[in-house]
């Protein structure tokens, strides 16, 4: 069982992934803005953060750099979830230090096995990992403004 805080706007996407996720033995929280996600993390760290990139308030990429900034982190994992899946965005968030970028629509089903996987990660695997998505987020994102340019 992990500890996961879900900081996400939308309702509907908030009740889907506490039911996902309670239903597979994990403590949940869930918040709907930035605010309110850097409140609980200056209180206590989950094993886990699902946050939304466009958060109101305070953005999902603010809450992470406020995250990293406490010097709290160690342990916690961070996956982005965005409805703009833009490659520059991936490659922001990795920059940042997220451990992993997923698109909504979300696939419940999806969204639980990369949730157990990342949490079953060791610390280096997870820096690995996060090593080549960057890399890779990069490379699409190069392509993406030549390819917007055209």
């Amino acid at each position: 069982m992990a500890r996961i805080l879900i900081a996400d706007e939308d309702d509907e996407v908030r009740r889907m992934l506490v039911v996902s996720l309670v239903d597979h033995g994990h403590e949940i929280a869930a918040v709907p803005d930035g605010y309110r996600a850097c409140a609980v993390l200056s209180e206590d760290l989950p094993d886990l953060i699902l946050l939304d990139a466009l958060l109101p308030g305070r953005d999902g990429f603010e809450v992470l750099e406020e995250l990293n900034g406490s010097g709290r982190r160690e342990g916690t994992r961070v996956l982005m979830l965005t409805a703009r899946g833009s490659e520059q965005n991936a490659t922001r968030a990795f920059e940042l230090g997220a451990d992993g970028y997923i698109t909504k629509p979300l696939d419940p089903a999806e969204l639980v096995v990369q949730v157990e996987r990342m949490l079953a990660l060791s610390s280096d695997e997870l820096e690995s990992s996060r090593e080549r998505e960057l890399d890779r987020s990069r490379l699409l994102s190069q392509l993406e403004s030549i390819l917007g340019d055209n």
